[in-house]
């Protein structure tokens, strides 16, 4: 009875044990996928974001360089790219090799490529530099499912699992529409590749599950998605290779153990769970095979874009239980001597053996409720003593995984958030001037807007032109053409330091000023300081009357109230730099305050215009 008694207990502790170590494994995997699949569709909002805003241009490669630095931070993902509805053209940057090589390569495909994709080398600068292929077949990225079905739907999804065009390795595709924001017509798609055998199966294979423990991941379907073991994904159609295969059902493994656990799991229906994937209760089976019985842990995972998976850790009960067995075994045998010896013999040797095993188990199950400081005895050198020492290690493992789990969940949550604000300054920033973009000035004007006029507080506005500045790139060149942008932004933000104070690009050669709770007599003063320091900085244009680069100012000021839109503040800052031109160039004009906000007048703003004479 005493040794029933402590196989059950040691029975139940070893169970304890091993749902602890599905549960951490359950944990490090779905947070594994959780981040694998959540990056994807970031980048796909920066690229679309991008492809409006002109940063991108799939014709002339305009921003190949972004998607350079997306594939360099986003180490997780194969390729990165998008493609456009009217003419069909193809940009993107992927790792050679068709996504399983180290080296990184722009691809390209379009009419002037004769619709064949071209691959790049890129530079350090992520630049392209010497052709180095070029595709076998033609390519139109609108007749590829992935395009076919994000157009249809409307909305970021994920594709299904597929054999990529290339590697004829198992792909899954975040896809994004772009939609013009006048006209809500489509523009493109913007699309972010991950190969599951080289992401998730990489990741399983590192993983110590136990002696014989296995942990696989399939969809809805019961395609075989990513395994621990080292077997393939993929069927070959009749023996053959490379374009003949196709994806693996799970019930169709090599591996005995997933193809009769997936089997078991076809006529098992999981409980119904109306709860976020982080919090449901896992589902737990025992199933025996071939006499072997294996503890079964089902995790669902799903997300917003229709992914619908099921993770599945199985350990062999005999990983844990064949010492447990086989010191039972020698505890019945101990018994059964014992009842030819003498009463006190026999006391004594029950109690030798006996006892130990009885404060092994306290110790297990201490262990099992999170009491790591309970004492385990080894110093025995019996197998008792081998027992102890084994729990004693299993004990110390488990405590060193949920540390060092714990420490990667805290270093994962500190990139997240390091990543969070560098893709938050990226879409705020103009990438030449490093200053305000267009979207960003649009949103801190009317929230500024908004908030002072609860404040009854004063707001300015200065919207600045470079004087001849097409001149200037005809005369000097592009290149000089930016870099005398850049000091102007820099100009612009010296004399701006005030925190509210925002410097953006508005567009071209144009900047624009927000001045809170700054009047009319403050927007000069700033106005002058500009002009001032130009005329310092002194930046060489021969094309020019003043034989340098000078701005022309148009300055607004209001009182924001709630019946009143940006949108005639600006109106009338830009109406005032108009006239600051036909006026000369050089100068600043200042708009009447009641003209912002009675459009269907007409009449001169007020000149506030010197020259450097002054």
């Amino acid at each position: 009875m005493v040794a029933y008694l402590s196989y059950r207990n040691g029975q139940a502790a070893v169970y304890n044990i091993a749902q602890q170590l599905q549960n951490e494994l359950a944990t490090r995997i779905l947070q594994e996928i959780e981040e694998t699949v959540a990056k994807p569709h970031i980048i796909n909002q920066l690229n679309a974001n991008a492809l409006l805003q002109g940063d991108i241009n799939l014709l002339t490669g305009q921003g190949e360089h972004i998607f350079w630095q997306q594939m360099k931070i986003f180490s997780e993902t194969n390729f990165i790219y998008c493609a456009t509805e009217v003419d069909g053209a193809f940009l993107g940057a992927g790792r050679s090799q068709g996504g399983t090589g180290r080296v990184l390569q722009i691809q390209e495909a379009n009419a002037r490529t004769g619709r064949y994709i071209y691959y790049y080398d890129i530079t350090p600068t992520g630049r392209r530099s010497r052709l180095s292929a070029v595709g076998d077949r033609p390519y139109d990225p609108r007749l590829r499912p992935w395009y076919m079905e994000t157009k249809a739907k409307g909305k970021p999804n994920w594709s299904n699992i597929y054999l990529d065009f290339e590697t004829r390795l198992p792909t899954i595709t975040a896809n994004a529409p772009v939609f013009d924001l006048d006209t809500g017509s489509l523009i493109g798609v913007c699309a972010t590749d991950i190969i599951l055998s080289e992401e998730l199966n990489g990741f399983l294979r590192t993983l110590t599950i136990s002696q014989s423990g296995i942990a696989f991941i399939m969809d809805a379907e019961g395609v075989l998605l990513a395994t621990s073991t080292p077997e393939s994904i993929l069927a070959e159609e009749g023996g053959g290779q490379g374009a003949n295969s196709l994806l693996l059902k799970a019930i169709d493994s090599e591996n005995p153990v997933i193809r009769q656990v997936a089997q078991a799991l076809q006529g098992h229906t999981p409980p119904d769970q109306d709860v976020p994937t982080r919090v449901r209760l896992l589902d737990r089976l025992v199933i025996t095979l071939d006499r072997e019985r294996y503890l079964v842990q089902v995790s669902p995972f799903s997300d917003q874009m229709g992914l619908d998976w099921r993770l599945v850790v199985v350990i062999p009960e005999a990983d844990f239980m064949a010492q447990i067995n086989d010191q039972n075994h020698l505890t019945l045998t101990l018994y059964l001597l014992a009842l030819a010896l003498t009463g006190v013999s026999g006391m004594l040797l029950a109690r030798w053996v006996v006892r130990p095993i009885q404060d092994l188990s306290q110790s297990a199950q201490a262990i099992t409720q999170g009491n790591w400081t309970q004492p385990i005895l080894t110093e025995r050198s019996d197998a008792i003593g081998d027992l102890s020492r084994s729990f004693a290690i299993m004990a110390d493992q488990l405590k060193d995984s949920l540390i060092t789990l714990e420490q990667r969940v805290e270093e994962r949550n500190l990139e997240l958030t390091q990543l969070n604000q560098e893709l938050q300054r990226l879409a705020h920033s103009d990438g030449l001037t490093q200053t305000a973009n267009r979207r960003y000035f649009d949103a801190y004007l009317d929230q500024e807007w908004y908030r002072l006029g609860r404040e009854q507080q004063i707001l300015s506005l200065i919207l600045c032109d470079v004087d001849y500045f097409k001149p200037y790139n005809d005369t000097y060149g592009h290149q000089a053409g930016d870099e005398c942008l850049k000091q102007l932004a820099l100009v612009f933000q010296q004399e701006t330091q005030r925190p509210a104070d925002l410097v953006a690009r508005y567009g071209g050669e144009e900047f624009a000023i927000i001045l809170p709770y700054t009047d009319t007599q403050g927007a000069i003063t700033v106005a002058r300081q500009i002009r001032h320091s130009l005329a310092t900085l002194a930046i060489p244009h021969a094309s020019s009357p003043q034989g340098q680069i000078t701005v022309s100012m148009g300055i607004a000021t209001a009182l924001p109230q709630p019946t009143r839109f940006t949108s005639a503040l600006i109106a009338a800052a830009d109406q005032a730099l108009y006239q600051a031109k036909t006026q000369g160039r050089n100068s600043y004009c200042v708009a009447e305050d009641w003209a912002i906000f009675q459009p269907d007048r007409h009449s001169p703003s007020r000149q506030e215009s010197q020259d450097y004479a002054d």
